[in-house]
């Protein structure tokens, strides 16, 4: 399959061909965009290559290729049309605002309480990409040396590769191989053969869990542990039961790959005393803004908890999911945000009790696209495109929201009474709007029914005049 190009043509979107002219996902069609018109270098993540966002305007800039908004009374026929849909439940919230003004153009109990489920992600993201938690650097795993005990110390990072790190990858850039080489020779150097490995976990400690979280969303692995040391291929798929200890697993690979390098190695336990010893060596992950994109794009639930997490405990706050929340929703506050009706039980959206109203997203969303909020804007520009990738990879192929594909970037929300859509869709005449829908309800199809009346209701923007 040829590399897919998102192509930054302009500060609110690229260029919109038509979806059926492309052929077989190999161009991403319509994609949004909110970077500026210069051309940055390409970059490749996963076998894919992507003009990241590195800078957005700092107010919108025309385009030729972009026409008008529609009028207020146009959002509004298309959105209660829409609406009518019996597999909306209730309450159904829904704010439809114009991408490059931030005005408002539909509200519908934009200001309800409702359930968000993984949109709350995007509240998530926005604290992180203001906190002391670098997006341009990795997170760094090491290994120290006191007497006989080599500790594996934990830098946050939930992606390592059990083996070699490999550079073209998000997922997998540090290995634990790598890692294990440097240490392997310097012990060497020291006439150090045998060594025990304790895991340090130091660094923003925390519960592996949030209060609410059942033991089935492990068992059908919808989440893994939180931590801050955790192996790539041990990252929750929504198929494969969850590790029961993820720091202990990446532990035994590190003492594999001590092995191979001629160090016998054991494991012993995990430590939460501050880190001691002579530094053997360390590895690097990928940028926080790549691993905060792909926490988004595939929902990873626990990896987002964790960087949520770092950032709080760097900003001084320290505790399980639901103090983390509560650090978000400060930030939120913080940077001009109202948070009335805002309760987050956690970061991820995945605990019974959060609530979040779709004002709130349509306001973070719109500092993105309107070039106001470029740390944001960078960040969201990693959200999954429909019919192409990420959550939305299977979605806006059916009858009714085919027309959307390729022409929606947005965060997806799920729970079986929960389903939520939030991000931006380009109309017919190629205009950026940002929407967040929320709908609630018992559901007997586990919301699937939901899903689908909101995908209708989004594909219905993109064939806006």
């Amino acid at each position: 399959m040829k590399k897919r190009t998102w192509a930054v043509s302009g500060a609110l979107v690229a260029a919109l061909a038509g979806y059926g002219a492309l052929d077989a996902y190999d161009v991403v069609p319509g994609v949004l965009t909110l970077a500026p018109t210069n051309s940055p270098k390409a970059v490749t993540v996963e076998g894919k290559t992507y003009e990241p966002l590195q800078k957005a305007a700092s107010a919108p800039l025309p385009s030729a290729s972009v026409g008008a908004a529609p009028s207020a009374n146009e959002v509004k026929k298309s959105v209660e049309a829409s609406l009518k849909n019996p597999w909306f439940g209730s309450p159904t919230a829904v704010t439809v605002r114009d991408a490059s003004t931030g005005t408002v153009l539909y509200e519908h109990d934009s200001s309800k309480a409702t359930t968000p489920a993984s949109v709350t992600k995007l509240a998530s993201a926005f604290a992180i990409a203001h906190s002391e938690l670098d997006l341009d650097k990795g997170l760094t795993t090491r290994a120290t040396l006191e007497g006989s005990t080599v500790e594996l110390v934990a830098g946050g990072d939930m992606t390592l590769a059990e083996g070699a790190g490999d550079a073209t990858k998000v997922a997998g850039r540090a290995g634990l191989g790598d890692l294990a080489a440097q240490s392997a020779a310097a012990l060497k150097k020291q006439g150090v053969t045998k060594v025990t490995v304790d895991t340090n976990t130091s660094y923003a400690p925390g519960p592996n869990k949030a209060k609410g979280w059942e033991d089935a969303l492990f068992d059908y692995g919808f989440t893994a542990r939180i931590t801050t040391l955790a192996l790539a291929s041990e990252r929750a798929d929504n198929r494969t039961p969850a590790v029961a200890d993820p720091t202990k697993d990446a532990a035994q690979a590190f003492v594999k790959e001590l092995g191979k390098r001629g160090i016998t190695a054991t494991y012993g336990k995990n430590v939460t005393t501050p880190v001691a010893g002579q530094q053997l060596g360390s590895v690097t992950s990928a940028p926080v803004l790549d691993l905060l994109g792909l926490a988004l794009q595939d929902s990873d639930n626990s990896m987002v908890e964790s960087l949520a997490r770092q950032a709080a405990a760097l900003d001084g706050v320290h505790g399980d999911s639901a103090a983390a929340g509560t650090w978000v929703t400060s930030v939120l506050k913080r940077e001009g945000v109202d948070v009335s009706g805002v309760k987050l039980v956690d970061t991820s959206g995945l605990s019974s009790g959060t609530t979040l109203p779709v004002r709130v997203l349509g306001d973070v969303l719109t500092r993105a696209s309107t070039g106001k909020d470029a740390t944001y804007a960078r960040v969201i520009e990693r959200l999954p495109v429909s019919a192409w990738n990420g959550t939305l990879h299977d979605r806006y192929m059916r009858a009714e929201s085919q027309d959307g594909a390729g022409l929606v970037r947005a965060k997806t929300g799920s729970l079986p009474d929960a389903s939520s859509l939030a991000g931006l869709a380009t109309t017919k005449n190629g205009h950026p709007l940002v929407f967040a829908v929320t709908t609630n309800g018992t559901f007997s199809d586990g919301a699937i029914g939901a899903k689908t009346a909101v995908d209708h209701l989004v594909t219905e923007l993109t064939k806006l005049p």
